[in-house]
């Protein structure tokens, strides 16, 4: 095996390289996914909780890109709403289902939220 396909794993999680023209800081180059699925779901929250969600995106050679730039969404944001980190927000009764898609690439994972009506409001 060559060092370089040790070490890919580990480089595919993020490039960066320090600038050399005077620039402020280091440069990051994102790597193209070619898919994208939710790792940690929620499948219900009671309104007024929250949940923390987790997604990974790989590579076309099939490489686990863990801290890729995703973009989550809501179709029902009056019921469930989503962060860019991948928190949701359970807003009122009702069913979301939350998208991750990757910003850089393609591919993208759903799951149906169901969120139950707070009974100690």
């Amino acid at each position: 095996m060559s060092v370089l396909r040790s070490v890919f794993p580990i480089a595919a999680l993020a490039l960066t390289a320090i600038g050399c023209s005077g620039d402020s800081g280091p440069t990051t180059i994102e790597i193209p996914l070619a898919s994208v699925e939710i790792i940690q779901g929620c499948g219900s929250i009671g309104e007024g909780d929250t949940c923390q969600m987790l997604a990974r995106g790989m590579t076309a050679e099939g490489q686990i890109v863990t801290n890729a730039i995703l973009r989550w969404s809501s179709n029902a944001n009056s019921v469930a709403q989503v962060n860019d980190e991948g928190r949701v927000f359970g807003v009122g009764p009702g069913r979301a289902t939350i998208t991750v898609e990757a910003a850089i690439g393609q591919g993208s994972d759903t799951i149906e939220i169901l969120v139950f009506a707070c009974t100690k409001c």
